[in-house]
């Protein structure tokens, strides 16, 4: 018998009506009456389930005695059993809805998910409003991912039982899954008021937030909290009331009306984040009321939000672009401030047009309060009337008119391009990659004309200042902990992994094979997730235990969760002038890349001046190699010569950044441009 975990295993069977047929003898009246007393009251399931038996013996068909075995069956786990013995039951008395759910339940024991639901169904035919047959329907769906379906489904059954706390909660689940969050909110805070387990504790996470309450709002918009947005990323919390501002309102304070086409526009227009959690007293009759008609406000402003968007792209597709000729190019360059590298790299793309004597729109939030969504993008688009479009990674894959150029400068793996689904490329998208380790993913959708385009760095800052240096080595780099919540469960691999890294192994071919069939991994994600993790990881380490040798400064996140590393974290330093500052301070800048020499760390430490002790990755890295002009370490022995003088680069690494600044790229583009023009 398979044992339940606690909250595991299909939800218990119902007994129901009674199901006993007409015709029943004084004598099988006894002995039945006897089974359930020992099932039902003396809790004697094996002594019941003999009765039942002997009953079944002589009367095969009876169908309470069929139906109180199957339910022992049921509650010890004999999943067969207890289908076996309702499908007979079921001959007996056919479409018994009692019958047909409990038999549901019993394939859901099974997790044979398609004939749970189809029992579950039949009951809804027979009965529409079965309490238990909508939750355990909307429960297969959701785990189905028929997502519509669920929210229907649950609806009902939240409308039929408004007080139950697991309809609230499946019903919140199928919202969350469906990205509806505010209404998912509001009924998880309701199925925790229906459960008696309070309001949800204030450890939670700040979330841009939905009051009904306009003096709790201001009290937390008070506490300028910071809302969690990617790994390295925050938003200032936006506290929404309904009502009228005040003059003393604090910025993050937002008075909405209440009127419903008020409402709506507002949230399908407003730049600032959109709440994804409600605060309502659920005691309240009313505030339970208001509190779903708004959230469900909310969804509607969100499909305003969606049907102005489609709208855009029609536009966009459909307007024309000026002439190349006669004019400054205009290139619009979408950026989000969430998306960390990407941005900095298009800020600095940006200059490097406007240094070509383009005009330039750089698209991206005006404060950590707002969150751009792909409206603002293309009514942006649509506005400025653009002849070329640079999409980093195509993160923002905006719709252009056949004349328009898009430039797609790939620097990671995208999840668009990692399915190796055909992609409806354009004649004028440029394509660029940065490194060969991409290219796989991009040909297999059938890009051509892929070209090469590494990091760059922005000439204006990352300057050799001609000061003296301290003898200091710095990292400026966040830890890659996130893999460990992105993989769980990956230690076997790490392991071997660091077991070879403290070795000095290559992460050739051949191992990444070998570890993708220990773990059923891909290659792909072994190479960028879990070896540049134990590189990354593994090289501060290193760096923080020579500290005797060399003074050491670490910067970036996450690294409080590394022992070695933390006494070593200075914080946080914002790319750019800081960055250049500290590389200009330093003799050495670690740079542990896994697997290729185009990273922006690389060519800013070599436009500083600094010297680059790099990861030696060039036995899988593609050209060129800088053979003479980095350190290179593959052991901590190497790391340790590097950092002490024994080792010196034989010529400048200033001919690493030589070619590879923001402008030059611009301008490289735009002769690619030019010369596809003249086709």
């Amino acid at each position: 018998m398979r044992s339940r975990a606690k909250g595991k295993g299909p939800p218990p069977a119902r007994s129901g009506p009674p199901v006993k047929p007409a015709g029943t003898t004084v004598a099988l009246e006894r002995q039945l009456a006897e089974a359930k007393a020992c099932h039902h009251q003396s809790n004697d399931p094996t002594r019941a389930l003999a009765l039942y038996e002997a009953i079944l013996a002589t009367h095969p068909g009876q169908v309470e005695a069929l139906h109180g075995a199957s339910l022992i069956h049921l509650a010890r786990d004999n999943f067969a059993a207890a289908i076996e013995y309702m499908e007979r039951a079921l001959l007996g008395r056919p479409g018994h809805p009692v019958l047909l759910y409990n038999l549901g339940i019993a394939w859901m024991g099974r997790e044979q998910w398609i004939q749970a639901l189809d029992r579950f169904q039949e009951v809804l035919r027979i009965q529409p409003d079965h309490l238990q047959a909508l939750c355990q329907s909307g429960r297969i769906l959701l785990q189905q991912k028929r997502l519509d379906e669920a929210v229907l489904v649950l609806q009902k059954a939240v409308q039929l039982a408004p007080e139950m706390a697991d309809a609230h909660n499946l019903f919140a689940a199928a919202l969350r899954a469906m990205d509806i969050l505010p209404l998912a909110d509001c009924h998880r805070t309701l199925a925790r008021h229906y459960a008696n387990q309070g309001m949800i504790p204030d450890s939670q996470p700040p979330r841009h937030t939905l009051f009904l309450n306009r003096d709790r709002a201001l009290q937390v918009a008070r506490q300028n909290n910071l809302v969690p947005e990617t790994i390295q990323m925050s938003g200032l919390q936006v506290c929404y009331h309904p009502g009228t501002p005040l003059p003393d309102d604090p910025p993050n304070l937002v008075a909405i009306p209440l009127e419903q086409q008020a409402f709506e526009t507002f949230f399908a227009f407003t730049r600032l984040s959109q709440p994804t959690a409600m605060d309502f007293a659920p005691h309240d009759a009313e505030e339970r009321l208001l509190a779903n008609r708004l959230a469900t406000l909310l969804y509607h402003g969100r499909r305003k939000r969606v049907e102005e968007a489609r709208r855009l792209d029609q536009i966009c597709r459909a307007t024309q672009p000026a002439p190349l000729t006669g004019q400054p190019l205009r290139v619009f360059l979408p950026a989000s401030r969430t998306t960390d590298v990407m941005m900095f790299n298009t800020r600095d793309l940006t200059q490097g047009f406007r240094k070509q004597g383009c005009e330039v729109l750089y698209c991206i939030e005006a404060s950590n309060m707002e969150t751009f969504y792909f409206n603002h993008y293309l009514q942006a688009q649509a506005d400025f009337n653009p002849q070329i479009v640079v999409d980093i990674n195509n993160y923002f894959g905006l719709a252009a008119h056949p004349d328009v150029f898009r430039i797609l400068w790939y620097t990671d793996r995208m999840p668009t391009v990692m399915k190796g689904e055909p992609i409806a490329w354009r004649e004028r998208d440029l394509l660029y990659s940065l490194s060969k380790e991409l290219d796989p993913d991009l040909l297999q959708c059938g890009a051509t004309d892929v070209q090469r385009q590494g990091f760059c760095y922005n000439s204006d800052i990352f300057q050799d200042f001609g000061q003296p240096r301290k003898q200091k080595a710095v990292l400026v780099a966040s830890a890659h902990n996130y893999v460990l919540e992105k993989f769980p469960g990956c230690d076997q691999v790490l392991n071997g992994m660091k077991a070879m890294f403290e070795q000095g192994e290559p992460m050739t071919d051949a191992a990444l094979e070998r570890f993708s069939r220990l773990s059923s991994l891909s290659k792909g994600d072994l190479l960028f997730f879990h070896w540049e993790y134990v590189v990354r990881n593994m090289s501060a380490r290193w760096l923080c235990e020579l500290s005797s040798e060399v003074e050491v400064d670490v910067y970036g996140h996450r690294w409080d969760h590394n022992e070695a590393v933390r006494p070593f974290n200075r914080g946080v330093l914002p790319h750019g002038p800081a960055v250049a500052a500290l590389y200009n301070e330093a003799r050495y800048v670690l740079v542990p890349h896994p697997h290729d020499l185009q990273s922006q760390r690389l060519v800013e430490v070599s436009a500083c001046g600094a010297l680059p002790v790099v990861y030696d990755c060039r036995y899988r890295a593609e050209p060129p190699h800088w053979d003479d002009n980095c350190l290179w370490y593959r052991t901590k022995e190497d790391m340790r010569a590097c950092l002490t003088g024994q080792r010196q680069p034989p010529a400048s690494t200033r001919q690493i950044c030589q070619g590879r600044s923001y402008e030059e790229f611009a301008r490289r583009i735009l002769a690619r441009v030019a010369a596809c023009q003249n086709r």
